[in-house]
């Protein structure tokens, strides 16, 4: 019992070192909230002009103001599906300190996580709060207690899921050094997928099916469509429950993973 509290406090101190290091950039935290305020804004703008120049009031079930919120919802949650994990790891892996691990009674997948969690907090403390609030205040929602747990639940799943893609993503850096690409184009994915440019309600039927059965609507559309009260209590369910089998799966894929790399490391001297 003492050893796992040892080892519990290990990894708490990582992370509260980790904040005080990632303090020293606090400029880098104000532009970030700063630029997910346009990036709002600008899809605003876009959707503003796209309800204006059709005349209507309404798309599926979406009014204009509701759009308003929707967006700063959007880019709220993107704090949360920041991906700092494969950055970390492709670090560790391009210097050669991801074979050290192997010297520390540490294991290196949770020592990565909490190293980019200390970022994902702050983002979240900096960025996502601030935008959350202003959410809150356009669109005069009263959150029941029911609907705040199961934001809650949803943004928990959704950075469960990002960080597993994000850790199989980072594996990738043994072969390929750099993924910087693959984060790029994975991110941009989970932007469009996800619900972040068009509401998935507003896709066509089939398009729709498909995506439910992904992880991406989760990660952005559910939490916002469950703010807004835009989506039933059955289809907010089904997404959490094959969201956690998502999280099953790329959990196995990590750890075997993890398990090649790891051979890797240790085979060639680590």
């Amino acid at each position: 019992m003492k050893n796992g509290l040892a080892g519990t406090n290990i990894y708490l101190a990582m992370l509260v070192i980790g904040i005080k290091d990632q303090l020293a950039y606090k400029l880098d935290y104000l532009l970030s909230v700063i630029f997910r305020f346009i990036n709002a804004l600008f899809m605003i703008l876009i959707w503003t002009a796209i309800y204006l120049g059709t005349g209507v009031s309404s798309i599926r079930g979406f009014t204009l103001p509701d759009i308003y919120v929707y967006f700063f919802i959007i880019y709220a949650l993107m704090g949360t599906t920041n991906m700092q994990l494969p950055d970390v790891i492709q670090e560790d892996i391009g210097e050669g300190s991801i074979a050290a691990a192997y010297t520390r009674p540490l294991r290196y997948p949770v020592q990565a996580f909490m190293r980019g969690a200390a970022d994902d907090l702050l983002i979240i403390i900096f960025g996502t709060v601030p935008l959350f609030a202003v959410a809150v205040l356009i669109s005069h929602v009263s959150l029941t207690l029911g609907t705040v747990l199961l934001l809650l639940t949803e943004i928990l799943i959704s950075y469960l899921l990002v960080n597993l893609i994000g850790f199989l993503i980072g594996m990738a850096a043994v072969k390929l050094i750099n993924i910087y690409g693959i984060i790029t184009i994975t991110w941009s994915t989970l932007l469009l997928l996800g619900g972040g440019v068009v509401p998935l309600n507003m896709l066509p039927s089939v398009v729709q099916q498909i995506l439910f059965f992904s992880p991406f609507p989760i990660m952005l559309y559910i939490p916002a469509a469950t703010f807004l009260g835009t989506v039933g209590y059955g289809v907010i369910m089904t997404s959490i429950f094959t969201s956690i089998a998502w999280i099953a799966v790329l959990a196995v894929a990590a750890y075997v993973a993890w398990g090649k790399v790891r051979r890797q490391i240790t085979s060639a001297g680590g």
